[in-house]
């Protein structure tokens, strides 16, 4: 099999139809006609669609490493397949979103042919980055055939930490700190040391619905997993200290360096220090004096031990952070002086928040920067992502152009007019129709990177060409080279 090397390549199909398809996208090359090829487009799970492309669209004989930030609204969920064909999700919002997606590029599945996924990383334990991994399971009893997807995942890696059940058996609200388990103090600090490998140790009554559900879906998984793999599902802590976690990656090149959360031993147990509620103040923004936080907090706590890690494949490194915040930023940046954590590509700390850090931006410098956020309820409106961080990333970033792609607002929406509220035919609304998801994805082949999103109008995306020098030197293309395709 060979594959697309140029940017974007039109197909035409038979009857006369168009698509597109993106460099790195496999190709079997069936005839070549006088001015076109007929090619055989095809995807991990097999051939997805059939047509010609210019005859001069150029091919290339080796795989790219691959990265979608999937349109979860507000959440995270990623996909990175691999050159060799691993796959591995790092989160997966809380809706059906990520697994519709997830069947659609990796069709016909099914319990004796399930897609192997090769680890699934949970950046840590809030729903928006993992309850919609359980609509994986739920899609396969879905009646429509095309509706569901069946996986084998091989690992499960997370940070250890397990939400509690916001009252306890006797009806009183946990405190914040009451909410991950036993804690320590020490210097004046609390520490959370009720972490764990396998989430399914911690009781059931100890567990709030959320990661009672997530169990439930791996005990589910498990007899297919060892039937698929001959292995059962290996289930991990990790943080900053973890070694070996990412050997099975070695054969694509890739390496990873774990960044977070960063722990610390107090009397022989591993601890998370508990962090705290971020002032409201522009300081915190400005990166120009230290923030003074306030009382602890269990979301900022959950959310700042997200695990951080850096991917690199050849000259291309791929900075992912979870729902990072100031407080852990500077932590890192104290706690790891030597760290090296710049960038070309920046998974933007937590939706675009106003709690970042802007010295730890400055660090890493990126060339592209994704910021996954959604706008589909008020109960799930924060002022994702914030003008205080899009200037930010602006400002960090190491080139001119520096590239800021984000899902809410890569996503289209029609307008339909007045229409009959669904809830209250007696009442009329203006609505709003998502004719496109606001995916955006990133390839390269160590190199050479491709950056695009793509738009409510058919075949038109914004796309961006640049190449990554062994001393991380950027050089833009003028513009990325696209095919028409050819008439029949």
């Amino acid at each position: 099999m060979q594959y697309l090397d140029d940017d974007i390549v039109n197909l035409r199909r038979p009857d006369g139809s168009e698509a597109q398809y993106y460099w790195g996208d496999g190709c079997n090359v069936l005839s070549e006609p006088e001015g076109k090829k007929e090619v055989e487009i095809v995807g991990l799970r097999g051939v997805v669609d059939r047509g010609f492309i210019d005859g001069r669209a150029r091919l290339r004989s080796d795989a790219l490493l691959r990265l979608s930030m999937v349109d979860v609204q507000q959440g995270d969920g990623l996909i990175i397949e691999t050159p060799s064909g691993k796959v591995i999700f790092i989160d997966g919002g809380d809706n059906q979103l990520f697994a519709r997606h997830a069947n659609a590029r990796f069709p016909k599945t099914s319990d004796d042919d399930p897609l192997i996924v090769d680890l699934i990383l949970i950046t840590h334990g809030d729903a928006d980055h993992f309850d919609g991994l359980t609509e994986l399971r739920k899609s396969e009893t879905d009646t429509r055939p095309q509706k569901r997807i069946f996986v084998a995942p091989k690992r499960i890696f997370h940070n250890g930490i397990v939400k509690r059940p916001l009252k306890k058996l006797t009806g009183e609200r946990r405190k914040e700190t009451e909410m991950f388990g036993r804690t320590v103090e020490a210097d004046g600090r609390i520490f959370i040391v009720d972490l764990v490998d396998d989430q399914a140790t911690v009781p059931e009554v100890d567990r709030n619905g959320k990661f009672n559900t997530w169990v439930e879906t791996l005990e589910a998984w498990g007899p297919r997993v060892e039937r698929a793999t001959g292995k059962p599902i290996e289930k991990r802590r990790l943080d900053h200290t973890s070694v070996g976690a990412f050997d099975f990656l070695a054969a694509d090149n890739i390496s990873v360096e774990l960044l977070g959360p960063i722990t610390d031993i107090i009397d022989k147990n591993v601890g998370l220090r508990f962090l705290g509620e971020p002032p409201d103040d522009a300081n915190l923004m400005l990166g120009t004096v230290a923030a003074k936080v306030g009382s602890p907090s269990a979301s900022h706590t959950i959310n700042g031990h997200s695990i951080n890690f850096r991917l690199r494949y050849g000259n291309v490194r791929f900075l992912f952070t979870g729902d990072m915040n100031q407080e852990a930023g500077q932590r890192l940046r104290e706690a790891l002086p030597g760290a090296a954590v710049r960038a070309e590509i920046l998974k933007a700390p937590h939706h675009g928040s106003a709690d970042f850090d802007m010295e730890f931006l400055k660090e890493v410098s990126p060339v592209v920067s994704l910021i996954s956020s959604g706008d589909e309820s008020e109960a799930k409106e924060y002022i994702h992502p914030r003008a205080t961080l899009i200037a930010a990333l602006g400002k960090a970033g190491r080139t001119t152009p520096s590239i800021i792609f984000c899902t809410e607002l890569a996503a289209f929406f029609k307008v339909l007019g007045s229409v009959n509220d669904p809830k209250d035919a007696a009442r009329k609304v203006f609505a709003f129709e998502r004719t496109n998801f606001g995916i955006s994805h990133v390839r390269t082949d160590g190199e050479r990177v491709l950056a695009f999103t793509h738009s409510g109008k058919k075949l038109m995306n914004e796309a961006y060409r640049f190449t990554v020098s062994a001393t991380g030197e950027i050089s833009f293309a003028a513009k990325a080279v696209r095919r028409a395709a050819p008439k029949l």
